[in-house]
């Protein structure tokens, strides 16, 4: 690969992969995680995140999941003003989490030269990552099989863009959670924001099967984040 063939990409991947304590916990629990720092030494790994469900029962229980995995150390919960960001779901709470950093596959990803650009997002036994590379398509293709491979892992590419582009050129949905997306793009699909309206918001939750509360907490938080890139 030549130097003039070479960009700065930003790119959005979606993942699962086998012996990970984040998608083991959101596979038994109905929450979700964000991880936003993680530091690695010589003894393991110790990282923040961001525990988010329906209500406090389902974050205590995923808590207790975390503890209780093969892959854990310990997990301390942090006061409140130790987020990172406000809340991302009806319930979160500030977790620290130390564990075995081996089976972990974010050093396979800053191996290649990728580095993350934003928290990672773990829902439902997948995470997705949002991250930054220099190359070609090509090469970028190779390394995510390359990581496939060596890990046993399913990799899903969801958008590939230059990261030196407008942001006014993004999707502004690419800013949403995977949950706020499937929210929104429901509602939209349904004919929730039609007049007079298609379906009503408990209908939607409960194809999504989650309560109505639930399906509104993602839905505003969607519509709060989309409306900030319209220029009023």
């Amino acid at each position: 690969m030549d130097a003039e063939s070479a960009e700065l990409l930003h790119v959005t991947v979606d993942l699962w992969h086998p012996d990970c304590w984040t998608l083991q916990t959101t596979r038994q629990v109905d929450v979700g995680l964000v991880g936003y720092r993680t530091m690695r030494n010589d003894t393991g790994a110790t990282g923040q995140f961001g525990v988010y469900g329906e209500s406090q029962d389902v974050v205590d229980g995923a808590i207790e999941a975390i503890q209780a995995s093969s892959f854990t150390e310990a997990a301390t919960r942090l006061s409140p003003a130790a987020a990172l960001t406000g809340s991302v779901g009806p319930t979160t709470c500030p977790v620290l989490v130390e564990f075995d950093p081996e089976p972990s596959i974010r050093s396979a990803f800053t191996a290649r030269g990728f580095f993350h650009h934003s928290p990672t997002r773990h829902e439902r036994g997948r995470e997705r990552r949002s991250l930054i590379t220099r190359g070609d398509r090509s090469t970028l293709q190779r390394a995510l099989t390359e990581i496939e491979t060596a890990y046993d892992a399913d990799i899903e590419v969801i958008r590939v863009t230059s990261a030196t582009e407008d942001r006014s050129n993004h999707r502004p949905t690419e800013r949403l959670s995977p949950r706020q997306q499937e929210a929104f793009q429901l509602a939209r699909a349904r004919g929730y924001y039609e007049y007079p309206r298609e379906t009503t918001s408990r209908d939607l939750a409960a194809e999504l099967d989650v309560s109505k509360t639930t399906f509104l907490e993602h839905l505003r938080k969607a519509e709060a984040k989309l409306l900030t890139d319209i220029d009023l």
